[in-house]
């Protein structure tokens, strides 16, 4: 009987294959794809969801998929004896689902929704092993997040005045413009409080 644990170990390493593959073909042929889809509609008023597909994208997915499929193949010897080992391989499962969707999104407000995912979705991880050491751990990782949230909505909230979310537009007049470099500065900060740099690591 094939495990769960070998099901998405070999998943996520043949997608990494893939998407390496397609990364170096997208630099190769400089390519980079913008989709854009409504998803609501009123009146003059609609939100669109855009996700960026270019060289750097995929290859960062195909690494978050490669270094996930290492985890899964792992954890498969290391918590076999776990009785939990499914919960563990489906929060794996929803944290990389997250980080794609960071990854791929270069509008403000799906960054904010896949951010929130990962902050969610690494707590739970943080907390696995239910005891007080994992409970403080896991606190203290929600508490810097939510440093990176107030930077991530204060960046949102600046944005309005250009009109859009879509920071993607907005590249050239980063470096002249003072209101975007402080929102680059806000979503610097934002990133060093979720990858854990100094002073934000615990």
């Amino acid at each position: 009987i094939l495990s769960i644990c070998l099901i998405f170990f070999v998943l996520f390493l043949v997608l990494s294959i893939s998407l390496f593959l397609m990364s170096m073909n997208f630099m190769i042929m400089d390519y980079s794809l913008i989709l854009e889809y409504e998803l609501v509609s009123l009146n003059s008023s609609s939100l669109i969801m855009t996700i960026l597909l270019d060289w750097m994208s995929l290859l960062f997915m195909s690494f978050v998929l490669f270094i996930s499929s290492m985890v899964i193949n792992y954890s498969e010897e290391y918590m076999s004896g776990d009785l939990n080992i499914k919960r563990f391989i489906l929060l794996v499962i929803m944290f990389v689902l997250s980080m794609m969707f960071l990854i791929i999104s270069p509008n403000l407000i799906s960054i904010l929704l896949g951010w929130d995912g990962l902050g969610l979705v690494s707590y739970c991880l943080v907390i696995y092993y239910q005891n007080v050491k994992s409970f403080n751990a896991g606190m203290l990782t929600a508490l810097s997040n939510r440093i990176g949230d107030v930077a991530l909505l204060m960046a949102i909230a600046w944005m309005m005045n250009y009109g859009s979310w879509n920071y993607i537009y907005y590249l050239e007049m980063m470096k002249n413009d003072f209101s975007m470099k402080f929102i680059t500065y806000l979503v610097l900060l934002a990133a060093m409080t979720k990858s854990a740099q100094i002073p934000f690591s615990s």
